[in-house]
C-alpha cells in the first residue's frame, strides 16, 4: 500500500497492513501500550512516514520479543527478509550478510540495514508498505542451510549405520 494522501481512514489501514506485513497478526490492545501507542499517534497525525513506521514497528520490543528473542538469529534474519523487503532470501551469502550485521552490530543495526538497502529504496521507497512479492509459503528454510560439507558428513554418517540408513530412507 502506498501513501498519497492524509485520510484518517487510509492511515488506518495502513497501520493495520503494517502490523500484518511487520508483526504477522494485529497487536493486542495490552501490547500497543506505551511504544507501539506513540508510534501509531505520530504516524496517524502525520509527524511520521511509512518508511519511519516501519523502522520503529520493527525495531520494537514487540517486533524483537516475537521474532529475535523466540528463536535463533538465522531464523530471525529469514523472518526480517520476509517482513521488510517480502520475498525469502535468495542464498546463504544473502543470508550470511545480515547475521553477520545482527551478530556484530545488534539487531536494530540488522533492522536499519534492511530498511537502508537499495533493494528497499527501489522497491519500495520512502511511502509504500512492504508487502510479499513472491509466494513466501512452502519456502523451505532448511534448504539454503543444509552445506556441501554438512550434505557430506550425512552420507558418511549413513555409510557406516543400516540403522541410520534405514532410518533415512523413511
Amino acid at each position: 500500500m502506498e501513501l498519497r494522501q492524509r485520510d484518517p481512514q487510509l492511515l488506518q489501514n495502513l497501520l493495520r497492513a503494517a502490523y500484518q506485513q511487520l508483526l504477522e497478526r494485529q497487536p493486542y490492545q495490552h501490547e500497543k501500550a506505551g511504544e507501539l501507542e506513540k508510534i501509531e499517534q505520530d504516524f496517524l497525525r502525520g509527524r511520521i512516514g511509512i518508511k519511519r513506521l516501519v523502522r520503529q514497528i520493527g525495531g520494537s520490543r514487540l517486533y524483537r520479543q516475537l521474532f529475535f528473542s523466540a528463536g535463533c538469529n538465522t531464523r530471525c534474519v529469514e523472518q526480517a527478509f520476509k517482513h521488510f523487503l517480502g520475498r525469502a532470501p535468495a542464498s546463504r551469502e544473502e543470508v550470511a550478510a545480515y547475521h553477520n550485521i545482527l551478530v556484530r552490530q545488534g539487531f536494530q543495526a540488522m533492522v536499519n540495514a534492511f530498511i537502508d538497502s537499495e533493494e528497499y529504496r527501489r522497491t519500495f521507497g520512502n511511502d509504500r508498505l512492504p508487502h510479499p512479492r513472491q509466494r513466501l509459503s512452502g519456502y523451505p528454510p532448511l534448504a539454503y542451510l543444509l552445506t556441501e560439507q554438512m550434505h557430506r558428513r550425512h552420507e558418511l554418517a549413513m555409510q557406516g549405520s543400516p540403522l541410520l540408513h534405514s532410518l533415512a530412507v523413511m
